[in-house]
Parts: structure tokens; C-alpha cells; sequence
């Protein structure tokens, strides 16, 4: 039976050129000079060597590309055009999510019927979580697609006024519909009279 022995990398003089390229691209991305000697099979001897020599760094690679990351980030992020696409991305997704909220919301609302007190009490705190939720989403919409700016700028809207009518309101107000029905009754009987032969 014979023994393996594992042998130590020989140390090299004489390296061919893509041996020394993929050593310096090694050490460059992070490898330790061991890993590089396993990997490549040359000393590590001779690769401090080499290393030394072209003043190759461990893990420069790594700097530089870091480097061009953030000088392309810093470009990207500056540039108008840039700044308004991710604008318009966010504002889509807030948007969305909105929408969503609202649509969730809406149909677990149709679901809050109390039968209790205990039950009418968690459909009314349901009910102050709907209603700021909705207020949050309009609120949201608002800023996102600039309502105000807009509303700012064009004619101001009417106010709007709630009256609590009396009773005496109430039948005035049938009495006149009352009249504004009979009115139109009878004009339609004039013209139908006006139609005959």
C-alpha cells in the first residue's frame, strides 16, 4: 500500500502572464495570499513577490468599484429626470397602497353589526379606525397628486352650510313640492288638451 502525501506549492520563478493576471485579480477581490497560493498552485513566497512588486493590495478591486458605485449613485440621484421617475414611482405606490387600505376597509365595514354593548363598542372603535384611515388615504392623495396647489390657484369653492330644518321647514317644503307637482300635472293636461283634434 502506498502513502499520498500532499506536497507544498513549488515556488515558482517563472509564471506565465494569465498565471500573474488571475493572481493580481485574486488579491485585488480579497483573497489572502494563502487562498491565492492553494488556488493557483504557486508559492506564496513568490507571489508577495509579485504583489510587492506591482503594488497589488488586497481587496483594491473592491474600493475601486465601490468608488464608481457611489460616484454613478451620487450622478443618479442629482439628475432631474431621476428624481422625478422615483417621484412618480413612489407616488404610484402610495397610491396604490391607498387604494388597497380603502378597498380592505370597506369590506370588513360591511361586515360591523353589534349585538351587544361589547360588540357595539368594538364597532365603533372599528368605525374611528375606518374613518381615520380614509381621512389618512384622502390626505395622502391630496399631497401626492397636489390638490391644494391646484385648488389654490382656480376659482374658490362655495361654502357649504347644513341647516337643521324645523318641522314648520319640513312642511313648507312638502307644500311646495306638493304645488310644484300639481303645476306640472296640469301643464301636462294643457298640452295633451292642445294635442286633440
Amino acid at each position: 500500500m502506498t502513502k499520498k502525501t500532499t506536497k507544498p506549492a513549488p515556488d515558482r520563478t517563472s509564471l506565465t502572464p494569465n498565471e500573474i493576471s488571475q493572481a493580481h485579480a485574486l488579491r485585488e477581490a480579497g483573497y489572502t495570499t494563502l487562498a491565492i497560493s492553494q488556488r493557483t498552485g504557486i508559492s506564496v513566497r513568490t507571489l508577495t513577490r509579485h504583489f510587492a512588486a506591482a503594488g497589488t493590495r488586497k481587496g483594491a478591486i473592491k474600493a475601486a468599484v465601490l468608488k464608481r458605485a457611489k460616484d454613478d449613485l451620487l450622478s443618479r440621484i442629482t439628475s432631474d429626470e431621476t428624481i422625478r421617475e422615483e417621484a412618480a414611482r413612489l407616488i404610484a405606490d402610495d397610491l396604490a397602497h391607498s387604494r388597497h387600505l380603502r378597498e380592505v376597509i370597506y369590506a370588513a365595514s360591511e361586515h360591523m353589526v353589534a349585538t351587544n354593548l361589547e360588540e357595539a363598542v368594538q364597532v365603533n372603535r372599528a368605525a374611528a379606525a375606518y374613518s381615520t384611515t380614509i381621512k389618512n388615504t384622502s390626505d395622502l392623495i391630496r399631497h401626492s397628486l397636489r390638490v391644494e396647489a391646484l385648488t389654490e390657484s382656480s376659482d374658490e369653492l362655495p361654502e357649504l352650510t347644513i341647516h337643521e330644518l324645523s318641522q314648520a321647514d319640513i312642511e313648507r317644503i312638502q307644500r311646495e313640492h306638493t304645488e310644484q307637482q300639481e303645476a306640472e300635472r296640469e301643464e301636462a293636461e294643457q298640452v295633451d288638451l292642445e294635442m286633440l283634434p
